[in-house]
């Protein structure tokens, strides 16, 4: 028996009033249920708090891409709610990878950082 190994894992602390720290790790090709999955609990996690700070750490050096769906949801989770992130650092490994960080940095107000180390991408959303 053959497994495939995708999907998202995520986690959410909540810091003072406002503030919260998101980890997401993606692996394989995510899926609209990855989405469905994931945009339910950020969403509860922010709700009722008048001007959350999101601060996410991404990593995707297990990610494989997206289904087209899921690259949909993707893009609406960013129009909903991406004036809630402040920083999003990316941990990854493929020059693809850092190439796409580079653009959604020049192209949302998110600030964006791609890094090839843990250490130094979570010191720089504590910043």
């Amino acid at each position: 028996m053959t497994m495939l190994k995708h999907g998202i894992s995520l986690g959410i602390e909540r810091h003072g009033e406002g503030d919260f720290f998101v980890n997401i790790k993606a692996v394989g090709k995510l899926t609209h249920a990855d989405y469905e999955y994931m945009v339910p609990m950020l969403e509860s996690a922010i709700a009722g708090v008048k001007s959350p700070d999101i601060y996410a750490f991404l990593d995707v050096t297990e990610m494989d891409g997206w289904e087209a769906r899921a690259m949909w949801d993707d893009l609406k989770l960013g129009l909903k709610h991406g004036h809630q992130f402040e920083k999003i650092a990316i941990l990854g490994k493929t020059e693809l990878q850092h190439w796409m960080s580079r653009m959604a940095d020049w192209f949302t107000p998110i600030k964006v950082r791609y890094f090839r180390d843990e250490t130094d991408a979570l010191d720089w959303l504590k910043e």
